[in-house]
């Protein structure tokens, strides 16, 4: 079924894209992959979207049942990472997972001016790049998917979420110095640390900075994870 439906996608975009070409309209074609974005979907903002697309309380309870109490460890080397709490993402490879992921980008095309074309994580954007206005018009609409993938503030305003994946991020970046580099110096760990786990810590946070003490705990373990003084 989902080679048929693939198909059937990419047939109703072709056709699009030849019916511009057929009436001699230059066309310009943008492939969009949102990387790990299967990962990356949050599991609270994905819940909201479904009960605005009118699933009942039952249904969404059982989803959310359904995606909360899963866990993740590393392994490398025989090595294992701890079991961490995922708090993100879909799970691949199952039947669920892509409708999931379907609704939860199904708003990516709001007020999107070209043709946008979506299955799963894989988007194409099309129009005609003949006229300033063409050109114009694509240029704005890859500036709203962008802001579409930056945003990840909930309907409240609250940055919990974004708290979650900034720590994330750094965790796993930190697990992978430690488990790379043999040294424990503070003179050898601290640049990397200033290097590639702060970042993460620290990328737009005046923006999403932590406003509840749970957010500001957690944030503070990862730094703790940190070289000590």
């Amino acid at each position: 079924m989902a080679s048929i439906n693939t198909l059937g996608w990419l047939l109703a975009f072709c056709d699009g894209v030849t019916a511009l070409v057929d009436k001699g309209r230059a066309t310009d074609v943008i492939y969009l992959d949102l990387g790990k974005a299967f990962d990356t979907v949050p599991h609270d903002i994905l819940v909201s979207k479904l009960e605005r697309h009118g699933f009942n309380g039952w249904t969404t309870q059982w989803i959310r049942n359904w995606l909360d109490g899963r866990t993740q460890r590393v392994v490398v080397n025989g090595s294992m990472s701890k079991w961490r709490t995922v708090m993100s993402g879909v799970p691949q490879g199952s039947v669920l997972g892509p409708a999931l992921f379907n609704i939860f980008v199904s708003n990516t095309d709001s007020e999107i001016e070209c043709t946008l074309s979506k299955f799963a994580n894989d988007t194409k954007l099309c129009g005609v790049f003949d006229t300033l206005e063409g050109r114009d018009a694509i240029q704005r609409d890859l500036d709203r998917l962008v802001r579409w993938d930056c945003a990840l503030i909930d309907e409240k305003l609250n940055m919990s979420q974004q708290c979650a994946l900034a720590a994330q991020k750094a965790t796993r970046v930190l697990g992978c110095i430690k488990r790379g580099v043999t040294s424990r110096s503070r003179k050898g760990i601290l640049p990397l640390h200033s290097a590639l786990v702060r970042p993460r810590l620290e990328y737009c946070v005046q923006l999403w900075g932590p406003q509840y003490k749970k957010d500001i705990e957690l944030l503070e373990q990862v730094q703790e994870g940190g070289p000590r003084s």
